[in-house]
């Protein structure tokens, strides 16, 4: 049996078949903890973009983090345990009801902007959610 994660259809959410598709966003929220949006209203330039620097953004963020925990480990002299490092790299970005973007000291002026565009769109009639 073929299981794939669900996939919304956001023009589904304003028409006929509103009721089905409620149920599926329901259903993936309960049940898979993600989906995939389609016809969200957002250009996949932008979309490409936000996850360009989005990866850029973490590759950088994880490198840092590796040059500190290497020159701690150095200047200690300890002979850590790399299985003993958190190598999770999270971040939470939140537009509203206040934005955090300032507060975000790592964060390049290409990253915000673009960030800062895309959370616009969000919020835009017709657009994603």
């Amino acid at each position: 049996m073929e299981c794939s994660f669900p996939v919304i259809n956001m023009e589904k959410l304003q028409g006929r078949e509103r009721e089905k598709a409620m149920e599926l966003l329901r259903d993936a929220c309960e049940n898979w903890g993600f989906f995939e949006l389609l016809n969200h209203g957002i250009s996949p330039e932008l979309m490409d973009e936000v996850e360009r620097l989005t990866k850029e953004h973490y590759r950088k963020c994880r490198e840092q983090k590796f040059k500190e925990f290497a020159r701690k480990a150095l200047e200690n002299g300890s002979k850590s345990e790399v299985a003993d490092m958190d190598w999770e790299s999270t971040f939470y970005l939140r537009h509203l009801p206040v934005s955090n973007m300032s507060e975000l000291p790592d964060m390049g002026d290409d990253y915000r902007k673009v960030m800062k565009e895309f959370a616009a769109k969000l919020e835009m009639p017709g657009s994603a959610l």
